[in-house]
């Protein structure tokens, strides 16, 4: 499971040049494509003329605005999926005192132990608050049941 969490963050941070990369050619490509389809059907047309020019910068700018988007996005989605299989993974909790085992960040051989309510807190936006059960209830204290 540690391997998955490892390749997991690595997909999260890879390649930032290369998107760029990627992300400027096709953000070119998309502003000249009003250009290069005149270019082809009616070569009469400059390349270079005002109308192409405006169409392209426009053209671009909205691409670059969306696709700017859908890439930040994409990497919140996928900071949302590494969370969820975070979360989804085996706890080891202790059968008497339901502490659970934590590993060290940086030291995967050191482990501690944390309450269950001190975990949540740490790993999640949960909030939680005390009850008793119904079935507690009647066993720790009779007295107070109907």
């Amino acid at each position: 499971m540690a391997y998955a969490n490892i390749q997991m963050k690595s997909i999260l941070f890879r390649n930032t040049a290369l998107q760029f990369v990627i992300f400027f050619m096709m953000i070119l490509l998309i502003s000249n494509l009003n250009a290069i389809v005149d270019s082809f059907l009616h070569p009469e047309i400059p390349y270079f003329d005002q109308e192409h020019l405006l169409v392209g910068g426009a053209t671009g700018l909205a691409s670059t605005m969306l696709i700017g988007l859908i890439i930040i996005y994409t990497r919140y989605l996928e900071q949302a999926l590494f969370k969820i299989q975070e979360l989804e993974e085996f706890l080891p909790i202790c059968a008497s005192c339901k502490k659970i085992r934590v590993k060290v960040a940086n030291s995967p051989d050191q482990v501690y132990w944390q309450s269950v309510e001190q975990y949540i807190s740490e790993h999640s936006h949960s909030k939680l608050t005390h009850s008793i059960c119904p079935e507690c209830l009647k066993k720790l204290y009779p007295e107070f049941t109907d």
